[in-house]
């Protein structure tokens, strides 16, 4: 996961758009709504050692590219995305990383986070990987993102809302509606605006309506300019404090 290595044939994943680094890590972060150091633990890894017990190493989940500046590319970005769905499940990410590999080499996919067959087909890999493993804490860990209905396994609703806010194509993540922007819908896609979060309903960035509110332009004039709804640029007013 941590490396961009798409063949041909590979679709979305194979265009430069969808590959080349788009954001810096803390960007990356705040866009998905994670802790920055959060963030850098799923893109760099981590080694830690406690006293009396042995040293904890962790690879990186998530896609990068490079080492200073903009790291992360749209591919890494979706695939922090659904780690922060599994976060949200309260499931400790020490004990879904095994889980993780297992949805890599059964799926087949280095980035299978990022896949659309995390969405069809994800929750019956890990529920086969939660028969497989003999670790209780992972078991456990599955249970708290699949459950069963019906004589099949699905996500629990706390993941299906995530993935409820991402559009698919070509069987690649290729749209996140972004969380935190209350009643106005805000996305990114890696051919609009350069990935940038963009006021989906007439493409605007939402960078550009925000430069205006901080140098203390009216909401209505602002609105007007863009042909936006007031209510939209009213919705941004709290990030632009």
């Amino acid at each position: 996961m941590a490396t961009l290595d798409a063949g041909p044939g590979a679709g979305l994943i194979s265009d430069f758009r969808y590959v080349t680094p788009l954001y810096t890590k803390g960007q990356a972060a705040d866009l998905i709504d994670v802790p920055r150091q959060t963030f850098r633990n799923w893109a760099v890894g981590y080694v830690y050692k406690r006293i009396d017990q042995p040293v904890v190493a962790a690879e990186p989940l998530v896609t990068t590219a490079g080492a200073h500046g903009a790291t992360v590319p749209f591919v890494g970005l979706a695939e922090a995305y659904m780690l922060a769905a599994f976060r949200s499940a309260k499931v400790p990410m020490q004990r879904i990383r095994p889980a993780i590999r297992w949805l890599e080499e059964n799926i087949g996919l280095e980035q299978a986070l990022a896949s659309e067959r995390l969405m069809t087909d994800g929750a019956e890999v890990l529920w086969d990987f939660k028969e497989h493993t003999d670790d209780p804490a992972e078991r456990e860990a599955v249970d708290g993102l699949v459950v069963a209905r019906s004589g099949q396994q699905v996500f629990r609703p706390v993941v299906r809302d995530y993935l409820r806010r991402v559009t698919y194509q070509d069987g690649w993540m290729k749209v996140i509606h972004l969380p935190g922007y209350g009643r106005v819908d805000v996305t990114v896609d890696p051919w609009i605006n350069g990935g940038q979060p963009t006021l989906t309903r007439r493409g605007i960035r939402v960078a550009d309506v925000l430069s205006r509110l901080r140098a203390g332009e009216g909401a209505g004039e602002v609105a007007e300019d863009y042909d936006l709804q007031l209510n939209e640029v009213e919705a941004l007013l709290p990030q632009a404090a």
